[in-house]
């Protein structure tokens, strides 16, 4: 049989088809071993299949908590009165639900190897680096925490320097420029924060239906030995110092300061109180601040329209 002269370039094209539907299942089946998986010994150890899952609604996924050496049955592996997604495993001031939330491991203080610890790096790069990002209660994760379109390096999140004479001094978290503005009357003051800001952030901790994850099979060990250690440290909580303190409980209230409080007019003493334990007690130098919103009067004079604080004094 003859050949035509175009069957040369007909035989290349089928080729070439079938060389990618060969290259198809190859691809595919890379997708899925890339997705994180537990090792066999800490599924057999803790009956649980999924690494996504979250048994003891802890707000650790089970590959977190694997990677942190704590229990994925236990909210407080080592009853210390502090639950596992706020100990520091690896001690880098990172918690563990931030690590999380960052997508750095737990279990190293510098997961890349570039040099740089989990802490100060910027995983969603917004301008705030990962540990600036847990003491002002905003997500490593997501560049704009709060979704209202502002990223959260450019919130004015940072740190009280001084509130004295109605006057706020901010040192900010992005760039550690301190940025002074009047607090007065039509300021609005949020206080403790924390929680009701962390309540709406994503840490990926989901329920899988086909994990069989059973609460009931638990295991007092923390399951170092399952864990891959890497040298860093053994398990650690948080000492309370004055750079971990993000855990706070209490509820936030919007509050505006009252018109008898004339501590907020910039001629006021500086030791005069204005009557409001919000204002008084927690917009207090070391107290960190979620985010601040300024603005410029037409004479120039800068002030803050609204402070929203994270924690009591630090």
């Amino acid at each position: 049989m003859l050949l035509s002269a175009h069957a040369p370039s007909r035989l290349l094209a089928l080729c070439a088809v079938a060389i990618c539907a060969l290259a198809i299942p190859a691809t595919a089946s890379a997708k899925k071993s890339s997705s994180p998986r537990l090792p066999a010994k800490f599924q057999k150890r803790y009956h649980v299949k999924s690494a996504v899952a979250d048994p003891d609604h802890d707000g650790l996924t089970n590959l977190t908590e694997y990677r942190a050496h704590t229990s994925p049955k236990k909210a407080d592996t080592d009853h210390d009165g502090v639950e596992d997604g706020s100990e520091d495993r690896d001690g880098d001031k990172l918690d563990n639900a931030t690590e999380q939330r960052a997508g750095t491991d737990p279990g190293k203080r510098d997961t890349n190897h570039n040099g740089r610890p989990d802490a100060q790096e910027d995983s969603d790069h917004d301008g705030l680096r990962n540990l600036a990002e847990q003491r002002t209660a905003n997500d490593p994760g997501n560049p704009d925490s709060d979704a209202d379109g502002t990223e959260d390096g450019d919130e004015n999140a940072g740190q009280v320097v001084s509130f004295q004479g109605g006057v706020l001094a901010l040192r900010l978290a992005s760039t550690g420029k301190v940025v002074s503005a009047n607090v007065d009357r039509d300021t609005e003051v949020v206080c403790n924060a924390t929680t009701d800001y962390e309540d709406g952030y994503d840490d990926s901790a989901t329920d899988d239906p086909g994990a069989d994850d059973d609460p009931s099979a638990d295991d007092d060990d923390t399951g170092d030995d399952d864990s891959a250690d890497d040298g860093t440290a053994t398990a650690s909580s948080d000492d309370g110092s004055d750079d971990e303190d993000d855990d706070a409980t209490a509820s936030s209230a919007s509050l505006r300061v009252a018109d008898d409080a004339p501590a907020n007019d910039a001629d006021a003493g500086d030791d005069a109180g204005t009557g409001d334990p919000c204002v008084d007690d927690t917009m207090a130098p070391g107290a960190w601040v979620h985010e601040a919103e300024l603005s410029t009067d037409d004479d120039g004079t800068s002030l803050f329209d609204a402070v929203a604080l994270v924690d009591d004094t630090l």
